[in-house]
């Protein structure tokens, strides 16, 4: 009954389900989960699925998928902060790390057209376990978190002429005919695609909006995704490459949010199947005939990424000491180098038996960046304990730093006041509008929930003196207070209380001092928090009375 094309479709779901819960509880990520549920279900697991026809095409169909919602995610203002400020350090990443691929390729004795096409697929790294693990570990705002969504989508707009110019990397000898006027009808078809389609794309939207039919906007976007689609079988090109342009032509849409905005369910289903579908043609096989040197080779290539790419980001805004993790986290293989390897394939640019061994290793290496990226966490969590216990963190001096969470009507006040008296502080907010607001008027910050034990760490909690709570919900800073006492006993906390009760329950949980919400409130806990990084008393009510000054000569 399951060995059948809906049946297959069930495991897939049902491997996809149970993948993820189990993964996240072992700290692997979801992306893990699907590689390894692959793995389970696939020929070297259970066998539930072993038709390798059957295991293609489902393959061939999550790819299409996902280059087509990588490459909607590839907005014109992404594109233009990669112009203004990361294509050196993308292509140079790209450039450094396929060159020393190329050169151990070709010191392992593989001829140099192979040798290219290994270091051109095992140099991109996997933009969805990288956006996980971004996402999770440094939300949207830090120099690290946009430095990696940058290198991930210099990746993902280099892979367009990667896949162009596969047929000229193939054999003479198994080459047919000369590849380049196919090449350059690629590029001829894709210019003329973005520059000209995307009129004919506004027109079309907006007659289906115009019309105010739900069903036909879907229609309609599905319509010119399928159109590209068949444009590029027309004129003989890679649908992988038609499913790319798809994206970009639709991102450059006024309506690609709205487009994003329903892809949204569907993406993180997509890549999961997409993994699911690669782990299920992982050869074990080729690992158990030589494991020794399949290791070797995942060590090395892990190694000189994350060698080259920690040395590059010497000229990026990435502070020191988080540089080694995001070249740890870039330094695996991932599902662009599979699209490509199995292009690379399709041409007969490399053999069979090389594409299975280039598999291999890069599903080893992404297997293995959550145990790397766990041993660095671990480190660096020994590391700031040990200067804790010399005392070293709880000198204020230079590297004072203060995080608010919550900017409201009281963490506004106080991160004011903190910055007009030159104390270096972070500030930590839920609310996108509020997160816009104080990146506007010049804080640093992230986005997310303080709770995260992940976002605090990003904000610097291991070294800040003191934690201001002023988030909106009760029961919300309570539970901070509480994780925040436990996890940095060294950090004073200053809180907002709404009433006496949450007051009271808020110094309960370990807060050194509460007040209640008012104006004035607000002022005491800047003052607090400047006692706390070393001003003297009557500095900091020195301070606090010129602020209420003023602020009553603004708003009088």
């Amino acid at each position: 009954m399951l060995e059948s094309p809906l049946g297959y479709l069930f495991i897939y779901l049902l491997v996809a389900l149970l993948a993820v819960p189990a993964a996240k509880r072992f700290g692997l990520g979801g992306v893990i989960g699907y590689l390894v549920a692959g793995v389970v279900i696939g020929p070297w697991g259970l066998a539930l699925v072993r038709d390798a026809g059957d295991i293609s095409e489902f393959s061939r169909i999550m790819t299409l998928l996902l280059l087509f919602s990588i490459a909607l995610r590839s907005t014109p203002a992404r594109v233009t902060r990669l112009v203004d400020g990361f294509v050196v350090l993308g292509l140079g990443s790209m450039v450094v790390v396929s060159g020393l691929v190329f050169l151990l390729a070709i010191a392992i004795g593989l001829s140099w057209n192979h040798a290219l096409i290994c270091a051109l697929a095992l140099a991109l790294a996997s933009d969805a376990l990288a956006s996980e693990s971004l996402r999770i570990r440094y939300p949207t705002g830090s120099s690290l978190s946009d430095t990696g969504r940058q290198l991930l989508l210099t990746q993902q707009l280099l892979l367009v002429p990667l896949v162009l110019l596969l047929p000229v990397l193939v054999d003479n000898a198994v080459a047919e005919g000369n590849p380049w006027p196919g090449v350059l009808v690629g590029i001829v078809t894709i210019t003329l695609l973005l520059l000209f389609g995307k009129v004919v794309v506004a027109q079309a939207f907006r007659f289906a909006v115009g019309v105010g039919v739900e069903e036909l906007f879907a229609a309609l976007t599905l319509l010119l995704i399928v159109g590209v689609l068949l444009l590029f079988q027309l004129l003989g090109l890679p649908l992988e490459l038609g499913a790319l342009t798809a994206g970009f032509l639709l991102a450059r849409s006024e309506y690609a949010s709205a487009i994003d905005i329903a892809m949204r369910p569907f993406r993180g289903l997509i890549v999961g199947l997409f993994f699911v579908s690669f782990g299920m043609q992982i050869d074990f096989g080729t690992f158990l005939r030589k494991p020794a040197e399949v290791l070797a080779l995942v060590i090395l290539l892990i190694f000189i990424k994350a060698w080259a790419l920690r040395t590059l980001l010497r000229w990026s805004s990435v502070p020191r000491r988080q540089r080694i993790w995001l070249a740890s986290l870039m330094a695996q293989g991932g599902e662009l180098a599979f699209v490509v390897i199995a292009l690379a394939v399709g041409y007969g640019a490399i053999p069979a038996k090389l594409a299975t061994e280039l598999v291999l290793v890069a599903a080893l290496s992404m297997l293995a960046t959550p145990v790397l990226l766990m041993y660095i966490d671990r480190r660096d969590r020994d590391s700031a304990a040990g200067q804790v216990a010399e005392g070293d963190a709880a000198q204020p001096a230079d590297d004072t730093q203060v995080i608010v969470a919550g900017f409201g009507r009281v963490g506004r006040v106080v991160c004011h006041l903190l910055q007009e008296s030159g104390v270096k502080l972070a500030v930590i907010d839920h609310n996108p509008d509020r997160f816009a607001e104080f990146r506007r008027e010049g804080f640093a910050g992230f986005y997310g929930d303080a709770l995260r034990p992940d976002l605090l760490a990003a904000a610097g909690a291991n070294r800040a003196v003191t934690l201001v709570v002023a988030i909106d919900h009760p029961e919300r800073a309570i539970e901070l207070v509480s994780r925040v006492r436990r996890s940095y006993p060294h950090m004073s906390i200053v809180a907002r209380a709404q009433d006496k009760t949450e007051r009271a329950r808020l110094l309960a949980s370990g807060a050194d001092r509460a007040h209640r919400e008012t104006f004035e409130s607000a002022l005491l806990m800047g003052e607090d928090a400047l006692e706390t990084v070393g001003t003297g008393l009557l500095d900091a009510q020195a301070k606090t009375e010129a602020f209420r000054d003023r602020d009553d000569l603004e708003s009088g």
